[in-house]
């Protein structure tokens, strides 16, 4: 009877007590959190108060309602800033005001940066990431936007081909593959380029020449598969994302002009003979020829190159409101090239557009960007002809038809090059426009969910018309003429519906942020075609279609698809444990049934060390994170329809005879119906290091990357397909290497007033291809054609070397140095490999490649009261090239043949080769290379209280080389065949806002 009597009343007081607790007073505390020096408001404070939480806003501002009354701690903390705790006293019903100012330590790692879907703060990136601010970029003439990260991003390499606006490869950690595209995935504010890996259509330059440089906010690389595997099938190659610039802070329209003028010159051509030396040759091997010679002593490079001008106008207007930003611009810019006949025009115009709306609850941004280039293009042939044609010979015949001296004769023969350059054409229009409206939505019901909806397009219309007249010396030996036209055309259309969910409260320990969605691509291209030879006429010029003895019309169709899930997971323990994982499902239509999905999934862990309390205060060290990630992705980026069988109409030249009648054939391709997905698996290791509050601060990564199912096109057994050769997955490589980056602000602006910020970059990779399927009775396949001979290659694809491998003979050398050229005995001339005493295709053997070992960078910026100096250094190591201009017009027998004379190569006059020696690993050249690629001086001032930046530029300053070739960055394969020079350029601009 007690024990009821205690239990009731026990209840009695509970339910007395419960709406005590229930009504248990409670307040608010609001502020505004600020950066201590700059006093400008920081976003993304993690702001507590016992058990609540929340984090600031975009204008710095935070409130967290349901404080129980009395006093507490708040807590302001954000990566990169020193912690924040300020006792509060909180008053039933009533709301505090705490403004805060936080001094930063190591502000690096505050800094935003844009990643997939998504941004994350610096500090907090698990995987290999390096963005690139407009600050940093590489200066003066820059036509396309690749080459502003030139040298500053390691593990990255940026080929470019010298032609003003070219075409630019990038490689970020080696080449994953052999015949699909190496190429990354660019996504501009949103918008994947293209249909895979690569920048899209053009009509002969680089794509993303659409693009000017001078609406570039920021370029964003994800270098590490766990970085890049979000994009999934397109992320093999790595992924550049390039943000452009909005609106700004200021609350009025604020003008931009800025405008420059340059002056391009050539810095070096290939070392051939003048005309005494030409003639002293000719006389000595070829005395019957002699009457050949014409007297002339004629510079044919100094004929077809020149001193060329550009100049360049961009105009920018941006605003803002507190709910509202755009910018708007346009751009001008007319480059000529130093090869005659080359040249780019550019215009350009771009707007980005913000708008917030309901209490800023929903954000609509729209960015699009349009441009028309006109490219014009040095004939093909004027380069090759430039070097070969005799220095002894005239320019000018009036008794020819075309007014231009030429070798009268239906042989082979070098042709006058400025006859080419004069009458030929080769010209090309680019037309493309690049946009999307994203709408994000922050949902009221669930702090911290928001919706993203992004739907963008890519539309280009690239026509190219390439004419040679059938009375150019050439034509008339060869096809008489020839016109092509082309009328490229390909829409590209994305839609991307996603989720995100990051709230400020904690999940467990840390905090959560996570995305989830849906992705469409879609693509359409058609590629119409008319190529004509043996004209009738050449009056209509480039500007009709004349009669002509063979016709061949073309029109290819492709349309494809690409539909994926994707999500990806982040978890943050205090900036201290740090997790990622992600997957993608892609499914493409470049595959038959059964291969036409995979799943590329990724994980990567981060323990940020330096806030182990073994590791406080010890040797200055501001940040120490150490970083794991594996992920995997695929390769998409080749041709379509591979799966089916293509059919071929014969032409007029390739008809089948049955008895007197000709038939037009249909002939089908060699098919594999199984072809599929590269598959790359990718491991990285790394760390991000600080010292000084990140005055110096850097990272270091290695990695290693497995490629497999490679894409080969092989010779297969005669009756096995429908032809003897076929694409298919027989192969795998491996790339594996070492990057290191390392900032530093080397001196702080003092008494005198000068300041020095430095960054170094390098970057080791090795690459090696592992297998070459050997069912397939494959053991190497021969790559790398060459000018001279028929059918020669000088490189290889077999296991065990570097892909591109030059494949040649191992040339003996006499004591002093010299090649010995011995055609009666081989042998004394190369190393007989395989000791049967003969020398042939077996002795051949792997000797280098064109991918450089290392690849170092040093960028160094000074300020001076109103003074600034950037320069930019590059060096390769390792990097080989094969001179094959040197290979084919080094020998003697040039002077010989059936062919009119060719002039020689000065090599000649050291290796005394009579016949061509195309295999003798004397042409591959050790091509490694300091170059100074940029140096700018400033001046920044203000007139009538107007801001302005006066500058002036050198490009390509000075290249210190072994490499006797015109450039040792000879593409990607290494091969210096008539290669466009390279260009010393000289600019200056001036700045104006306004």
């Amino acid at each position: 009877m007690r024990r009821i009597h205690y239990l009731t009343c026990a209840l009695l007081a509970l339910t007395w007590t419960a709406p005590l607790v229930a009504q248990q007073p409670t307040g608010s505390i609001r502020g505004r959190i600020t950066d201590n020096t700059t006093q400008q408001p920081i976003a993304g404070v993690t702001i507590a108060v016992g058990s609540r939480s929340t984090q600031t806003r975009e204008d710095g501002r935070f409130t967290i309602s349901g404080v129980p009354a009395g006093s507490d701690l708040l807590r302001a903390r954000m990566i990169g800033y020193a912690q924040i705790n300020q006792p509060v006293m909180v008053g039933a019903g009533d709301t505090v005001v705490v403004d805060l100012a936080l001094v930063a330590q190591a502000i690096g790692l505050s800094e935003v940066v844009v990643t997939g879907y998504g941004q994350q703060r610096a500090g907090n990136i698990t995987g290999a990431v390096t963005a690139v601010g407009d600050s940093q970029f590489n200066t003066g003439r820059v036509i396309s936007p690749q080459l502003l990260i030139q040298s500053k991003v390691a593990g990255v390499q940026v080929v470019d081909n010298n032609d003003p606006g070219g075409g630019l490869s990038i490689r970020i950690r080696g080449a994953t593959s052999v015949n699909a595209s190496s190429e990354p995935l660019y996504v501009v504010d949103g918008v994947p380029l293209g249909n895979g890996a690569g920048g899209g259509l053009s009509a002969g330059r680089d794509p993303l020449n659409y693009l000017n440089p001078n609406d570039i906010e920021s370029i964003t690389v994800l270098r590490d598969a766990s970085a890049a595997a979000i994009y999934g099938s397109n992320a093999a190659n790595g992924v550049v994302l390039i943000t452009t610039k909005s609106g700004g802070t200021h609350q009025k329209p604020q003008f931009e002009y800025t405008t420059s003028a340059s002056a391009s010159s050539v810095t070096r051509l290939p070392s051939l003979m003048n005309a005494a030396q030409f003639a002293t040759a000719l006389n000595t091997y070829a005395p019957a020829r002699d009457t050949l010679l014409l007297g002339a002593s004629t510079d044919w490079f100094g004929l077809i190159d020149r001193t060329a001008y550009g100049q360049e106008h961009n105009f920018a207007v941006t605003n803002s409101t507190s709910d509202m930003s755009y910018r708007l611009s346009l751009g001008y810019l007319n480059q000529d090239g130093i090869i005659q006949a080359s040249s780019t025009k550019r215009v350009s115009l771009g707007l980005n557009y913000s708008q917030q709306l309901f209490n800023d609850r929903l954000n609509v941004h729209t960015s699009v960007r349009g441009s028309r280039a006109v490219d014009q293009f040095t004939p093909g042939d004027v380069l090759g002809n430039a070097a070969a044609m005799a220095p002894t010979q005239p320019v000018f015949d009036s008794s020819s038809s075309t007014g231009y001296w030429d070798w009268k004769t239906s042989n082979a023969a070098p042709s006058n090059p400025v006859a080419s350059l004069t009458l030929a054409r080769d010209h090309g229009t680019t037309w493309r426009s690049v946009g999307n409206i994203q709408a994000v939505y922050r949902a009221p019901f669930i702090e911290g969910l928001t919706a993203n909806v992004n739907l963008g397009y890519d539309l280009a219309r690239a026509d190219r018309t390439t004419f040679y007249p059938n009375n150019l010396a050439a034509q008339v030996r060869q096809g008489q003429g020839l016109l092509f036209l082309a009328n490229n055309s390909q829409t590209n259309e994305v839609l991307e519906s996603y989720l995100g969910y990051s709230p400020s409260r904690s999940h467990g320990p840390g905090r959560l942020d996570v995305v989830g969605g849906y992705s469409y691509e879609e693509s359409h291209a058609e590629y119409p075609s008319l190529r004509e030879t043996s004209l009738t006429t050449n009056v209509l010029g480039d500007n009709g279609i004349p009669v002509a003895g063979n016709v061949q019309n073309r029109r290819d169709i492709v349309d494809y698809k690409l539909i994926s899930f994707f999500g990806r997971m982040n978890y943050n323990i205090n900036d201290r444990y740090l997790a990622a994982l992600s997957v993608r499902r892609d499914g493409s239509s470049r595959f038959g049934p059964g291969n036409q999905w995979g799943t590329f999934p990724s994980a990567a862990l981060a323990w940020r060390i330096s806030q182990e309390s073994f590791l406080q205060g010890v040797g200055g060290l501001s940040d120490l994170k150490l970083r794991a990630s594996w992920a995997k992705t695929g390769n998409q980026a080749f041709q379509d329809y591979l799966q089916y069988p293509t059919y071929t109409y014969s032409d007029g030249q390739t008809q089948v005879q049955f008895g007197n009648v000709y038939t037009t054939t249909i002939r089908p391709s060699a098919v594999d119906p199984n072809i599929h997905w590269e598959k790359t698996t990718a491991y990285n290791v790394g760390a991000d290091f600080g010292f000084s509050n990140q005055r110096i601060s850097g990272t270091i990564d290695w990695y290693t990357k497995n490629t497999s199912d490679l894409i080969f096109y092989v010779p297969i057994p005669a009756g096995t397909n429908l032809g003897n050769y076929v694409t298919t997955n027989i192969g795998s490589m491996r790339n594996r290497g070492l990057e290191l980056s390392v900032n530093a602000e080397i001196l702080r602006p003092s008494a005198t007033g000068l300041r020095w910020t430095a960054s170094v970059t390098a970057a080791h990779n090795r690459n090696e291809l592992l297998t070459i399927n050997p069912s397939r009775s494959v053991s190497k396949i021969l790559t790398g054609g060459i000018s001279g001979g028929v059918g020669n290659n000088v490189e290889v694809l077999e296991p065990g070397v570097p892909v591109n491998s030059f494949f040649v003979y191992q040339q003996r050398y006499d004591a002093s140095g010299k090649p010995i050229y011995d055609t009666g005995t081989p042998t004394n001339m190369y190393v007989d490999q395989n000791g049967d005493g003969i020398i042939n295709d077996s002795d051949r053997r792997p000797f280098h490649d064109p991918t450089p070992k290392w690849i170092l960078g040093q960028s160094s910026y000074f300020n001076y009261k109103r003074f600034d100096v950037s320069l930019t250094l590059r060096a390769y190591l390792g990097n080989w090239v094969y001179n094959n201009v040197a290979s084919s017009l080094g020998a003697y027998q040039n002077l010989t043949g059936s062919s009119m004379p060719a002039n020689l190569h000065t090599s000649v006059l050291t290796t005394g080769f009579v016949v061509p020696q195309y295999y003798s690993d004397y042409f591959v050249e050790d091509a490694s290379f300091l170059r100074m690629d940029n140096i700018t001086v400033g001046y920044a001032g203000t007139y009538r209280g107007q801001q302005f930046h006066l500058f002036g530029t050198i490009q390509n300053a000075f290249t210190i080389t072994g490499y006797s070739g015109v450039d040792p960055t000879s593409g990607l394969n290494g091969i210096d065949n008539n290669i466009y020079p390279r260009a010393r350029t000289i600019s200056t601009g001036l700045d104006i806002r306004f």
